[in-house]
């Protein structure tokens, strides 16, 4: 078997043709011309008509983002901390203060979104393809089927940026990868070090993590390749320059992670989860089910090949998943490609490319593969970090379509250098071809002609919920009716045979783009059509194929005229409370609870507007996950616990219906939803004379939930403080007033006649907020559980806290030093290079003179 390690092998030589007499520059020019081509026509509603995507993610960012953007846009600074989702949240909208390359795809993204980086993604795959293959068409076919593979679209249609972000530099860290193993030098490590920057500074660990467990699996298998050809010290050496590379492209993502891995052992996936709540302390990760959801179904594997095998995506979906957005398609034209490569290129890099393709498919089947899972899960670090494994298939495509390229060149590879009998014989490529190309056409084929041997098309538990459904539409007719029972027969009937109808037409694609591709190659091979022919007839089969199928999840639907914000809408009862806001004094005033659009934990909306004690995010601080479920209390009946309404400064509740110790403020004409006033909520900052020490998470909860309790009398504190404080009465003063509110800064004056506690109605965040004292630096006390509290002396005070993570300096540092270690080492050994070259051809010309 062929080395990895080993340089590409040269081109075969090939006829004289119009393609092979332009030269290689010009050969990259037309295949990324096309790349950019195909990129702005796919989007040019965006590009062109100026709208934008409707995608739900892309809506909640912009909600969950609103205060940090009017900061931005009133003192040009972007504060790293948003107070109005879940009473406030670290890096909702955190942005990069170290400049590296991936700003200047970024400069481009108002104008050009999503063109410009889906044009570094197909680049990116064209460049490695190529690198591995020398065949411009290889690199032409890989990146255009990783471009347009249905995932791409459907990420980018519901606001998944950041994913796709980081698997457009996947490709890179992968060819310096490949780069490093075949030229063990501080070249590639420098290279690989910027490359992983780039994917890591995309702020989507979950993709690069995948990204290093395809690098992980293709490793292992070169490591047995190198024990069995006597070259274990080669790899040796390139596993040390990839070591250091990793290192480096770590320090320099330092800037946010840090942060933000700081900020994870304090929310709903890190160590506070782990523990039980509480700030830290645990092991991090997340259970078993919560991390299984989204486990693909072993059956969907097969819409790699047909795109509707299980329905597509939306409402006429029926895999086992709750609901999905779309297929993982890849054209059959792919499979088969790749399937020739891992057949017939015997190399470790193919065995390596194969073996991360069926790890990561293994690995997208979760709960399904217990057997591979349960352990990784268990043992492997970082594997229990990160829940939805139909995710993983992204990074299985990505292997799949590099082998696919391998494929391609292997199916146009000719030895030109023939004698003219040889090239009268059969050609020993083309029945390989046939074969691979005829086993996928073959399983598309039976499946088609007998679709209910494998396929069910019913969703799991389906005909329970069509029954639910018309017992609640008609609630007079028996569950026992025999008439419900047949038309709930009727009705999966009848979605069966349109699910069976879908499948049948996109099985009948497959087959004729199978047929189309191959019947290209094999004209290819009997030397009737030129290679430049083939490939471009294989490219633009699977480009078509590809384009079909995304149209369907990326049409005229998702689009929106405007900006992103305009698809958040303004009701009548919002522009009363903002009204009410501005007249308070604007942020820092009162929070709002909303109730009358469902659960206030799963929609943004609100935040987009005000301050909500609600919001969505999908790494909330654990200890306000903790308020949520065991002190506000939203599932019980009789409403939210008043006491934790009052803790968060709950001004305002939007609802349909009235609350206890809640009055009418203004009633929607239209709608008649009600916005409640609460006149019991405690101001922003207030003080008490009186502490108590509550030792335990669920002691704490229960004494703030009693309704005896009093949150503007006592604070409840998990430890004593060292210095006394005097109850409150008539003739005390204890005035607090607030004079400064902004995301990262609020100043309050303070004043009392004795010592007392302050409590600020804000979330405990121990890794970046300080309190300052007339300027001295006071420690914050974790107080009523969730909320910030300090001790103040008798006598009028200015008392400020600030938001001044530690991590966030030291990440900047980090960054900043290898960012300018990496580059400048890339910049000072091109120029050794060029100089050295530049010395080589002199000393040419010199011999040549002579």
């Amino acid at each position: 078997m062929a080395s990895s390690a080993r340089s590409p092998a040269p081109r075969a030589a090939h006829a004289d043709t119009m393609w092979t007499r332009l030269p290689p520059l010009a050969r990259h020019g037309v295949c990324l011309g096309i790349f950019l081509v195909l990129a702005l026509s796919f989007y040019s509603p965006v590009v062109f008509e100026g709208n934008t995507f409707q995608g739900g993610d892309n809506t909640t960012f912009r909600a969950n983002a609103q205060v940090t953007i009017e900061h931005h846009e009133q003192t040009g600074e972007w504060p790293r901390w948003a107070p109005n989702v879940f009473g406030g949240m670290p890096y909702i909208n955190y942005k990069t203060a170290v400049t590296q390359l991936d700003d200047v795809v970024s400069m481009a993204r108002s104008v050009a979104w999503p063109v410009g980086h889906l044009f570094v993604l197909m680049m990116g795959v064209y460049f490695l393809v190529f690198y591995l293959t020398r065949n411009q068409f290889s690199g032409l076919l890989s990146g255009v089927a990783f471009g347009f593979t249905t995932y791409i679209p459907i990420i980018i249609a519901v606001g998944h940026n950041t994913k796709f972000i980081a698997l457009a530099y996947a490709p890179y860290v992968l060819l310096a990868f490949a780069y490093t193993l075949r030229n063990p030098s501080a070249w590639g490590s420098l290279l690989f070090a910027g490359a992983l920057a780039l994917q890591l500074r995309a702020k989507h660990p979950q993709i690069v993590f995948y990204t290093g467990m395809l690098l992980l699996l293709w490793w292992g298998v070169e490591v047995i390749g190198a024990v069995r050809e006597d070259r274990v010290p080669a790899l040796a050496t390139s596993t040390g320059w990839l070591g250091l590379g990793t290192v480096l492209g770590l320090c320099m993502a330092a800037h946010p992670y840090l942060a933000r891995y700081e900020h994870k052992q304090f929310s709903v996936r890190g160590a506070a989860a782990t523990a039980g709540g509480g700030d830290g302390g645990g092991g991090g990760g997340m259970g078993w089910e919560a991390a299984m959801r989204w486990s693909q179904g072993p059956g969907e594997l097969f819409t790699f090949a047909v795109a509707d095998a299980f329905g597509g995506g939306g409402q006429t979906y029926w895999g086992p998943k709750t609901f999905t957005e779309g297929p993982h398609y890849l054209t059959g034209v792919v499979l088969s490609l790749a399937g020739l490569a891992a057949w017939k290129v015997r190399t470790w890099l193919v065995w390596g490319l194969g073996l991360a393709t069926l790890g990561t498919a293994l690995f997208s089947l979760g709960k399904y593969a217990a057997w591979i899972n349960w352990p990784f899960f268990q043992y492997f670090p970082f594997f229990d970090a990160f829940r939805g494994p139909e995710m993983w298939l992204s990074i299985t495509a990505l292997a799949l379509i590099v082998l696919a390229g391998i494929g391609l060149d292997y199916a146009l590879r000719r030895d030109e250098t023939q004698s003219r009998r040889q090239r009268q014989q059969t050609d020993p490529r083309q029945r390989p071809i046939l074969i691979a190309f005829g086993v996928v056409f073959a399983v598309v084929g039976l499946v088609w002609l007998a679709p209910n041997t494998v396929l069910d098309f019913e969703k799991p538990n389906e005909e329970q919920r069509i029954r639910q459904a018309l017992l609640r539409q008609n609630p007079n007719v028996s569950p026992q009716n025999p008439k419900v029972q047949q038309a709930v027969r009727q009705q999966v009937r009848k979605l069966k045979e349109q699910r069976r109808g879908a499948f049948s037409t996109d099985a009948q694609r497959t087959l004729l783009f199978l047929a189309l591709a191959a019947g290209a190659l094999v004209l290819y091979r009997r030397r009737t059509l030129p290679a430049w022919g083939a490939g471009v007839a294989v490219v633009a089969v699977v480009a078509i194929d590809l384009w079909g199928v995304d149209t369907r999840y990326m049409n005229e639907d998702r689009y929106s005229p405007g900006g992103t914000e305009q698809t958040i809408p303004t009701y009548q009862f919002d522009q009363f409370i903002k009204q009410r806001q501005q007249e308070a004094g604007g942020l820092g005033r009162f929070r709002v609870l909303s109730l009358a659009e469902g659960n206030p934990t799963s929609t943004a909306r609100p935040s987009y507007h005000y301050e909500s004690v609600g919001g969505y995010h999908g790494a909330k601080l654990q200890r306000y996950q903790d308020y949520l479920d065991h002190i506000l209390r939203l599932t019980e009946r009789g409403g939210p616990n008043e006491n934790a309404l009052d803790l968060m400064n709950t001004r305002y509740i939007v609802a349909r219906q009235q609350l206890p110790g809640t009055e009418v403020a203004y009633r929607s004409e239209q709608s008649g939803v009600l916005v409640l006033e609460n006149p019991d909520a405690v101001p922003r900052g207030f003080l008490v004379g009186e502490t108590e020490v509550v030792d335990g998470a669920e002691a704490t909860w229960e004494q703030l939930r009693d309704s005896s309790f009093e949150p503007r009398r006592t604070a409840l504190l998990p430890e004593p403080l060292d210095a006394p404080v005097a109850p409150i009465d008539s003739n005390s003063t204890a005035d607090v007033t607030l004079e400064q509110y902004e995301p990262e800064e609020i100043r309050w004056t303070v004043s009392t006649d004795a010592p007392r506690f302050f409590v600020a109605s804000e979330v405990h965040y121990p890794a970046g907020w300080n309190a300052y004292l007339d300027g001295e630096r006071v420690p914050i006390h974790r107080t009523n559980y969730l909320l910030r509290g300090v001790h103040v002396p008798e006598g009028e005070h200015t008392l400020e806290m600030r938001f001044e993570p530690a991590a966030d300096r030291y990440g900047r540092w980090i960054a900043w030093t290898s960012t300018i270690l990496v580059y400048g080492g890339v910049l000072t050994l091109a120029g050794l290079r060029v100089r050295r070259r530049w010395f080589e051809e002199e000393a040419a010309d010199e011999a040549d003179a002579s």
